[in-house]
């Protein structure tokens, strides 16, 4: 697992900050495992890409997260913990190499799974686009009993853009994670979406700041430049604050 370097995230936050959620993980990624360009963490599953998400919010920060959500019917505010265990799914079944083959209302389509590329080809197109645009990205071959057809052409049956999106779902599960919660005002139970990318982005901000301003105090009292400080370890930053603060 790769430690936490301090200079290379610095600077991811600062960049992330006019980015989109999509751009922003692939900056993560990439400044995890320089040995992989952002460009090709884009061709990774979107399931892929966030368990190694959840695998750095374990090294970088805690596999105990907490957070919050509001009662659908009553607007409860709830507070709730959870570690990252409890949402961590399968892997992708799906080999490498391999397609979906998805058969619905007369079609067979053999498609691969959603990335972050497709996601930021979405985002750039018309504002309406939505799942009948990702499905289609990620379509090799579509049958209309047993012809080719084009689906650029045409939009795909609600159903067959519903079965698509159902069996991509449960190949790559961790892409679509949901927590299961019940409200102690009115009892309501639902699932609440859980996104990994914020949550990391959000730790991420919290530790830059906190980061900055070490900088900044360190930086007053020992006249050391930036590149000094970032190039301690936390520990030793943390001796040298308290000092500071004495």
């Amino acid at each position: 697992m790769p430690p936490l370097n301090s200079a290379a995230l610095l600077e991811v936050w600062e960049e992330g900050a006019l980015q989109s959620s999509v751009e922003r993980a692939l900056k993560i990624l990439a400044a995890a495992w320089p040995e992989k360009s952002a460009q090709e963490w884009a061709g990774a599953s979107i399931g892929d890409r966030d368990g190694h998400l959840l695998d750095l919010q374990e090294e970088w920060f805690e596999a105990e997260l907490e957070a919050s959500a509001a009662c659908p019917q009553c607007s409860e505010r709830l507070q709730f913990a959870f570690r990252t265990v409890d949402i961590r799914t399968p892997s992708a079944v799906l080999p490498p190499g391999e397609n979906l083959r998805i058969a619905a209302s007369g079609y067979e389509l053999t498609c691969r799974l959603p990335t972050s590329a497709d996601l930021l080809a979405v985002a750039r197109g018309p504002a309406e686009a939505g799942s009948q645009t990702l499905l289609k990205l990620c379509i090799e071959e579509a049958r209309f009993q047993g012809a080719v057809v084009v689906v650029d052409t045409a939009p795909l049956p609600e159903e067959v853009v519903q079965a698509a999106s159902t069996a991509m779902e449960k190949t790559d599960q961790q892409a679509n994670v949901r927590i299961a919660l019940g409200c102690p005002a009115c009892s309501h139970q639902w699932f609440q979406p859980f996104d990994i990318v914020s949550y990391l982005w959000s730790e991420i901000e919290e530790w830059a700041q906190r980061l900055v301003l070490e900088i900044h105090v360190l930086a007053c009292a020992y006249g050391w430049t930036e590149k000094e400080i970032v190039a301690l370890t936390p520990r030793r930053r943390r001796l040298y604050w308290d000092m500071v603060g004495a």
